[in-house]
């Protein structure tokens, strides 16, 4: 009797002490994990990343700070643009003229790189993929002149809608196209002080890009581009993450979503990437020198490292609403 109780008292610590190991080795992995997107995001002045189904965060830096987004503010003109486009009939077909001062912004080629002809007739939906691939500041403007009537009642929808969603405090905006107000001031595209800029957090960012992947998941056929002709014009996405581009991992399966620069905000960048049988992944890097290679790097650790991400589908269930210890 008593060498069976010496046996199972033996048996319950060393169940004990392999399930400390255990336990110990997913800390190590966790801690791991977390000082390699630490170093990943080094160069970038916030950052966000995301699991776009469950919301599940696999990293975060400064994550609520407004900064200056630049050409990513586009994400939220074009939800809007694409909500109007399938809810009105033949939407994508209907055909906006191009006004003279937004024409003339386009040839400006520090502020277009998309060619408009004043009075000439575009599509929605030529003006989309303009914005989307080219990064166009005037076919932006032009959108959401033809959403609201006006560029004024745009912005306000813009504010309207970042509101609706609770971001009220971390998205405030004053330009369709991303431009700050002193760029646009010239060209009589005028929302608040000539000072003025967008200010939104990297977190608003990846939930307006989610949700503009929500109610039009065809998006991606077009970001995934990284050249296209239109109109007769070679368009040229800035995305180093495509194929096509500078920092191309086949791996990766990046196929968007937007990019962003000027003097003031710097290098912006939102993406998005969907491995096979897997949850779609957004990441936001804003301010950041090297944005293309510190995304493909943190892309990398998620899809390797993540401690969340390679759980089985049951046990993400269970943790979905537990956020790993991140970078504030």
């Amino acid at each position: 009797m008593k060498f069976k109780w010496m046996k199972k008292t033996v048996l319950v610590t060393l169940s004990l002490v392999t399930l400390g190991a255990t336990a110990n080795g997913v800390t190590a992995s966790a801690s791991s994990y977390n000082a390699q997107m630490n170093d990943n995001a080094k160069t970038a002045k916030a950052a966000y990343a995301f699991d776009m189904n469950d919301g599940h965060v696999f990293y975060r830096k400064n994550a609520y700070k407004r900064m200056p987004v630049a050409s990513t503010a586009k994400l939220m003109t074009l939800y809007l643009a694409i909500q109007k486009a399938q809810s009105t009939r033949n939407g994508w077909n209907q055909k906006i003229t191009m006004p003279n001062n937004l024409a003339r912004m386009s040839q400006n080629r520090s502020l277009g790189s998309y060619k408009l002809t004043a009075g000439k007739k575009y599509t929605v939906y030529n003006l989309y993929r303009a914005t989307v691939i080219a990064s166009s500041n005037s076919s932006a403007i032009a959108l959401g002149q033809w959403v609201a009537g006006s560029n004024t009642n745009f912005i306000k929808k813009m504010n309207h809608q970042a509101r609706d969603w609770g971001l009220g405090r971390q998205a405030t905006f004053v330009s369709a196209s991303g431009l700050e107000n002193s760029d646009l001031y010239g060209y009589g595209v005028r929302y608040g002080g000539y000072y003025a800029y967008n200010k939104v957090s990297a977190k608003a960012l990846g939930i307006i890009a989610s949700n503009v992947l929500k109610i039009y998941p065809d998006v991606v056929n077009t970001s995934k581009l990284y050249r296209a002709k239109q109109n007769g014009q070679l368009m040229h996405n800035t995305n180093e993450l495509l194929k096509g581009g500078l920092r191309y991992y086949p791996e990766l399966h990046v196929d968007g979503l937007k990019t962003g620069y000027t003097p003031l905000a710097g290098n912006t960048l939102v993406s998005t990437s969907q491995l096979p049988g897997k949850d779609r992944v957004i990441i936001v890097t804003l301010n950041d020198r090297f944005s293309a290679y510190s995304q493909s790097k943190m892309y990398k650790a998620i899809y390797k490292y993540s401690p969340y991400f390679n759980q089985t589908d049951t046990n993400r269930q269970r943790t979905s609403n537990r956020t790993p210890a991140m970078a504030q």
